[in-house]
């Protein structure tokens, strides 16, 4: 992203700065040019603030600006302005100073921690377990639906949190085949009669075919082309982390740049790419820690909690509310290990019959060194 892309960028009206931010700029023009100028030069007019639930609108705050001929009074509105509230790249500051606080500590105990050794013959093994929200219709609805038109109303959908689970082995000679097993998703949660009805119709579904499999990509390449886990790289994925910087804000631009105009916010896909990339559990220490102070740059970034469990294991869970879907996304790390533990999500609105404030989805991520790979997937079994 060049230079003048950025500056472009700072006329972006749907991406608001913090009240804080806000506030430090305009307390430092208005000590620049206190007594020069007869006028005001920011008069807040307005916010809006209506939304409804998925499809909320982001906030926009209009600024007015009071004309004056003084050009280097000008000048030292913009340079300020720049400077205190948007920064060079986007707003300034970043996470909150708490969460930019832990996550700093975390980058600097990820480098410190040392990675599992993984030595000849051996493969690094990455389990994931987590859940995600299953939505969909009951059979005893299919003909009213055709009926209509087959058009879905909201009142149709109906909700289920599902189990998943996968097994990633990597060589200690990455250019030998990786090898990945995902097991059959059962129902674990259900919300209601409906949703019980609709978690034994999902179940029968998983239960006719046998979904355990075992897949093997030779040095960890996929038919497609692109490396397997790794970081989404436009259309495919990468593990050529040395191809990106490791200061924070020009990781961050090169996130920004890569996710495109992709999701439904920049600062959330970029938090979003964030996490996705850490959750394949083989981001060497130093880019995680890397990443760690990339997530600290951005916009909304704050400790959602202190002392959040993710199965069975404890750490601080940092997150950032998505408005334009009402959902925050979190990751959790243990802030003296700087290890990654997982991610979650959590529906403010709720929705299909989960109620307001559930976690709808979550991964926990842990790493081991084993001496073999399997053949089969007879692991799901367990």
């Amino acid at each position: 992203m060049d230079e003048l892309t950025l500056l472009r960028s700072t006329r972006d009206l749907t991406r608001e700065p913090s009240r804080e931010a806000l506030m430090r700029g305009r307390a430092a023009l208005i000590s620049q040019i206190d007594g020069e100028l007869p006028v005001a030069l920011f008069a807040e007019v307005g916010e809006q603030t209506a939304f409804t639930p998925l499809k909320t609108r982001r906030r926009r705050r209009t600024v007015a600006w009071a004309g004056f001929s003084v050009l280097g009074a000008a000048s030292v509105v913009v340079a300020l302005v720049a400077t205190n509230v948007l920064g060079v790249a986007g707003w300034n500051g970043g996470a909150e100073p708490a969460a930019a606080s832990a996550l700093r500590s975390a980058a600097a105990a990820a480098i410190q921690v040392s990675d599992p050794v993984v030595g000849p013959g051996q493969y690094l093994f990455v389990r994931t377990d987590g859940v995600y929200a299953g939505v969909g219709t009951l059979e005893e609805d299919a003909d009213r639906i055709r009926a209509e038109g087959g058009d879905v109303q909201p009142s149709d959908e109906v909700a289920i949190l599902a189990s998943t689970r996968g097994e990633l082995y990597v060589p200690a000679d990455r250019s030998d085949a990786w090898v990945w097993i995902t097991c059959t998703s059962q129902p674990s949660q259900t919300f209601g009669p409906r949703s019980e009805r609709y978690a034994q119709e999902y179940a029968d579904a998983m239960n006719a075919y046998d979904l355990d499999v075992i897949r093997r990509f030779p040095g960890g390449i996929t038919p497609g082309g692109g490396s397997f886990g790794g970081y989404a790289e436009g259309t495919t994925t990468s593990i050529d982390y040395d191809a990106l910087p490791r200061e924070p804000r020009p990781l961050l631009d090169k996130i920004y740049e890569l996710n495109g105009n992709s999701g439904q916010s920049r600062d959330g896909q970029a938090l979003e790419w964030i996490i996705s990339t850490l959750q394949w559990g083989i981001v060497p220490a130093e880019f995680r820690a890397a990443l760690y102070k990339a997530a600290a740059e951005i916009p909304g970034v704050e400790i959602t909690d202190d002392q959040a469990t993710l199965d069975g294991s404890t750490g601080i869970a940092i997150g950032r509310l998505e408005t334009a879907s009402n959902t925050r996304q979190e990751f959790i790390i243990d802030p003296e290990t700087g290890q990654y533990i997982g991610e979650r999500r959590v529906t403010l609105d709720g929705y299909a019959g989960i109620p307001p404030g559930t976690v709808t989805g979550w991964t926990a991520v842990t790493t081991s060194v084993v001496a073999s790979a399997p053949a089969d997937a007879a692991s799901c079994d367990g």
